[in-house]
């Protein structure tokens, strides 16, 4: 009678484990994180009797999650990706809908400053209009700010995200460590914990989401978590963590560094996945360009409009003054340093590039090398003798005062848009006018014309009258300025007719037009003086001039002007944010199929899980039938001997 009892009773057992999980199942059905636990019954060992083996019931073997790592591993790196791509996509929206918006971007202020030029063109003296060129380049200066303003914004909330997100790792990967030692603890009585396993698998899930994650599990059931490149953010029960530190050349990036007893390791660059990737990308690959390219549009157009300005005469007569203030190059040094560095932009400005360059001298600070952040092209050569000036990409160099193992961080464009101001403040002092006016002698019977006269490197000082006189047996016209030969122009009405030539008058500039035509000897053109009193105040030539700025290619190499570069930030910003948002939409597909996988491993089915809670319910009352069974045959046998 025993061993029916015993045998009834392992059943109870056994079918309470049973029931109970399956309770367990149910409660949990819509909990985050949580697998599916199955357990496992086998049959007890049997008692030899002479009629042979005699079953002696059931025990529980085991209670096991039902869970697939491969599937979980799909699912974090799906998690990863995609929120990667959200968190790109949230911020570069933004960047896109500033960039193209016709109130806040820049394209129209650029039109309707443009614009305001050419009604002053129309009326060279007009006080009104020069009143509202003003108003004009006011407006841009204020369209720069707003820009740059809004990329500030838009470089504090990321910074303050990144900051969220390093905490929220932190925390996490302290959790881990946490139920680590916990799972550790509770497998050293045999069995692993289901619901510790779960409650930490979750937790890497989430961290996951914010940064990409590998793992690998220790033989004593611990989960070790690896970050970047393989830094260890937990390992056992011990968890490691990340900060923050403002770069050495700019307060407001901040690079991501894994902190370590001797010192911590930026490791910015091997970010990759999760919010933190997304974070890092948009910033390097939307934000920072844009400020960039926003920085070269305004360091561009305040150079060559100002270049420009400076060589016409304005209403009073006197030479032109920069209209803008020149932006200029920002610097930052590394503390070790001891010597100093100079850099100014070139005379040609459209070699002008939007990236950052770092500069380095040797240890005897006999050579340099010059890094081109965009493309990591680096460039070693000695370092020149006096003056000690390179020139490279619209930037002269100054290096005559470094010092050895010097470091030095080159920001051409940064600072651009947000100094980029208007200097001119009476609207007479716009220079509308050329100094210099031509004419054909009257004694001329050729068919030679002198046509679109412009100046450069205009000294502001006044034009002796220069006369060009042709001479046909040496095919050339001899130049007198102020009644002194200064050389001659060679001219084969053949070969030159409709070329620009430029003429170099000492002490006064470089004066360019186009010959066209057939001169006869001894024709001649005068050039005289257009300034001071002399000034023709209806004069709009530089006005001309300066409104065709609009349209010339004076960027990215002469082959793009500052609305193309405009168009192409606008269009790349678009590009990108377009492909964060298709290739999200894609990506969350990968997920939710990873999420259905996984959910057919270990997700609770409600109808399954009913149907077994009434077979297992049936199967405990069929035991406890076996002990009611059992006491009633043991019952009749005392009775019998009573």
């Amino acid at each position: 009678m025993a061993d029916l009892l015993l045998t009834g009773l392992s059943g109870l057992t056994a079918f309470k484990n049973v029931l109970t999980t399956t309770g367990h199942n149910i409660t949990n059905a819509t909990t985050e994180g949580y697998s599916r636990q199955k357990v496992s019954l086998e049959t007890q060992t049997p008692q030899f009797s002479g009629a042979g083996y005699v079953g002696s019931g059931v025990f529980t073997s085991s209670i096991t999650r039902q869970y697939d790592s491969f599937l979980s591993t799909e699912f974090r790196n799906s998690n990863s990706a995609a929120s990667e791509l959200d968190t790109y996509y949230e911020f570069a929206s933004q960047i896109d809908s500033v960039l193209a918006n016709p109130t806040v971007g820049l394209s129209g202020a650029l039109q309707e400053f443009f614009n305001s030029i050419q009604d002053v063109a129309a009326d060279p003296s007009s006080i009104p209009a020069r009143q509202v060129m003003l108003s004009e380049g006011e407006a841009l200066e204020n369209r720069f700010s707003t820009m740059d303003n809004l990329f500030d914004d838009i470089t504090l909330r990321v910074n303050n995200r990144l900051a969220d997100t390093v905490t929220d790792i932190n925390l996490l990967s302290e959790n881990i460590a946490s139920i680590n030692q916990k799972i550790v603890d509770a497998a050293g009585k045999g069995q692993m914990p289901n619901d510790l396993l779960d409650q930490r698998d979750h937790l890497i899930d989430q961290l996951a989401s914010k940064v990409n994650v590998s793992t690998s599990v220790q033989t004593d059931g611990a989960v070790n978590v690896f970050v970047g490149s393989g830094q260890s953010l937990v390992l056992g029960s011990r968890s490691n963590q990340l900060g923050l530190e403002p770069a050495g050349f700019d307060a407001s990036a901040l690079t991501i560094v894994f902190k370590e007893q001797t010192a911590n390791v930026d490791i910015t660059r091997f970010m990759t996945g999760g919010e933190m990737g997304g974070i890092v990308r948009f910033r390097d690959e939307v934000l920072n360009p844009s400020i960039n390219t926003l920085g070269q549009i305004a360091v561009s157009l305040s150079h060559t409009f100002n270049e420009q300005h400076i060589n016409g005469v304005d209403l009073n007569g006197d030479q032109g003054q920069g209209f803008f203030s020149k932006p200029g190059v920002l610097i930052a040094s590394d503390v070790s340093n001891t010597g100093s560095l100079t850099v100014n932009y070139a005379a040609d400005i459209s070699q002008l590039t939007t990236s950052d360059y770092v500069l380095t001298t040797d240890a005897t600070n006999t050579n340099y090398t010059l890094t081109r952040l965009t493309d990591n092209t680096q460039t070693t050569a000695a370092i020149p003798g006096a003056p000690g000036i390179i020139t490279v990409d619209g930037l002269e160099i100054d290096l005559s005062a470094t010092a050895a193992a010097d470091e030095y961080r080159i920001r051409p464009t940064r600072d651009g848009a947000s100094s980029f101001s208007l200097k001119t403040t009476d609207p007479r002092d716009i220079a509308i006018g050329m100094p210099v006016v031509s004419r054909a002698t009257s004694t001329n019977t050729g068919t030679a014309s002198l046509t679109e006269l412009s100046m450069s490197s205009y000294t502001g000082v006044s034009l002796a009258d220069t006369s060009l006189t042709y001479d046909s047996a040496n095919a050339q016209y001899d130049i007198v300025v102020g009644g002194v030969s200064s050389g001659t122009l060679a001219y084969d009405a053949g070969t030159d007719s409709g070329k620009t030539v430029s003429v170099a008058i000492a002490g006064f500039g470089d004066v360019s037009f186009v010959l066209n035509g057939q001169p006869e000897d001894g024709d001649s053109f005068i050039l005289n003086d257009n300034a001071a009193s002399n000034f023709s105040v209806g004069d709009n030539r530089n006005a001309l001039a300066l409104s065709g700025l609009q349209t010339t290619q004076t960027m990215v190499d002469g082959s793009a002007s500052y609305q193309d570069a405009y168009g192409q930030i606008v269009a790349d910003v678009g590009r990108k944010t377009r492909s964060a948002e298709v290739n999200g939409a894609a990506q969350q597909g990968f997920l939710n199929q990873a999420i259905a996988a996984k959910d057919s491993v270990s997700g609770v089915n409600l109808d399954e899980e009913a149907a077994n809670l009434v077979r297992f319910q049936q199967a405990y009352q069929a035991a406890s039938q076996v002990v009611l069974t059992s006491r009633t045959i043991f019952d009749t046998l005392l009775g019998a001997f009573r």
